[in-house]
């Protein structure tokens, strides 16, 4: 709803739509008539329930990794993360110049020096890397980079890694999306090492709440042993409940991510076509962002949108191509009419604004590359 009105969003990160599927839906209500709202107290005293247990399991069968950590949220599981690696013995942490901010607040939390490599340039990660040999060092990227949607190059990263180094992949944008059955960007990549490390949110492609570290029966008993997780109290029974059910569907209907990919590639390729997506076809992920001349035009173009009913939000968020910048997002029940319904809007506010796309964009085109 936008004052009053009903309009088609292209923002957010419900990417599969779960956060409103009945079944999820449906699971929760179950689950607070059973546990209550809340489970009152932190895991490792009186606060641990079964729902907790149960969606930990699943999900490191999903995964295919040997166990997962549920904590509150994905910003704590970047936490929790880097505090077990400290103990585990690494010592510090090289950074995508462009990774999310909680992957630095997590390092510098849990003590570990922090340096950064150049974005998604291996090149750049090893020479880094061989600054600060004969240390264990940990890398951390994200899958998917949250503001443009550009996915991380991490078979090449962990080409880079020394065997007793860690790669730590926040997959916030990439589980539920990428990969066989949307099991994220590692399997996306084609790699299984046990140095991989992954974190991720459970509010964004599963479309409910709550944070998950995911690696080594041994990399994570380390992190039961971190603060982010003893000190915190865990999302509700409930919403375990839901997550569980939304796994679920994602499982049992395949044809709900092939939803999401066909329209990412429709979205994307009329973007393209719009010349305003330079280098847009080369991603799979349902996020595009790009500008549109000067700040005044942008929010001129988001209100023009959104009087002709389609809601593309103007950000400002970090790691994006500006400032201020349009973060759009598609997701699996897009239909075909609200699609070619924007596209055909997009078009038209555009075609009174020529001087919008700016130079390079259009010669991009031109040149084959976007």
């Amino acid at each position: 709803m936008a004052d009053g009105r009903r309009v088609v969003s292209f923002g957010g990160c419900n990417y599969l739509a779960l956060a409103n599927h009945p079944a999820v839906v449906r699971a929760v209500r179950d689950g607070l008539d059973r546990f209550g709202l809340s489970s009152t107290a932190s895991r490792e005293t009186t606060g641990n329930a079964a729902p907790h247990e149960l969606l930990e399991h699943g999900l490191a069968d999903f995964l295919r990794v040997e166990r997962v950590l549920l904590v509150p949220d994905g910003y704590l599981a970047n936490i929790a993360a880097c505090q077990g690696l400290a103990r585990s013995g690494l010592s510090c942490a090289i950074i995508d110049e462009r990774g999310h901010p909680s992957l630095v607040d997590a390092a510098r939390t849990a003590g570990l020096g922090v340096g950064t490599f150049a974005h998604a340039d291996p090149r750049s990660l090893v020479r880094a890397l061989d600054a600060l040999r004969p240390g264990r060092v940990v890398v951390m990227t994200d899958g998917v980079f949250t503001a443009d949607g550009e996915p991380a190059p991490i078979a090449d990263l962990l080409e880079a890694l020394g065997p007793a180094d860690r790669l730590l992949v926040d997959d916030c944008h990439g589980l539920g999306v990428l990969g066989p059955a949307g099991r994220g960007s590692v399997p996306h990549a084609g790699v299984h090492d046990p140095r991989i490390v992954v974190t991720s949110s459970l509010a964004k492609g599963i479309g409910c709440a709550g944070g998950i570290v995911a690696g080594t029966e041994t990399d994570i008993d380390h992190c039961r042993a971190a603060s982010a997780y003893i000190c915190t109290t865990p999302i509700a029974p409930a919403m375990a409940q839901g997550t569980r059910a939304a796994l679920r569907v994602l499982i049992a209907e395949p044809a709900r991510l092939d939803r999401l990919r066909d329209n990412t590639a429709r979205v994307r390729a009329g973007l393209h076509n719009l010349t305003v997506l330079a280098k847009g076809n080369l991603w799979n992920t349902p996020i595009a962002a790009f500008t549109l001349g000067d700040l005044a035009t942008m929010e001129r173009t988001e209100k023009e949108l959104l009087d002709a009913g389609y809601r593309v939000p103007l950000i400002r968020y970090p790691g994006g191509p500006a400032e201020a910048y349009f973060r759009l997002s598609v997701n699996a029940e897009h239909t075909d009419t609200q699609i070619n319904g924007f596209l055909r809007a997009f078009r038209a506010i555009l075609a009174h604004r020529p001087t919008t796309v700016t130079a390079r964009v259009r010669q991009e085109v031109a040149d084959g590359l976007a």
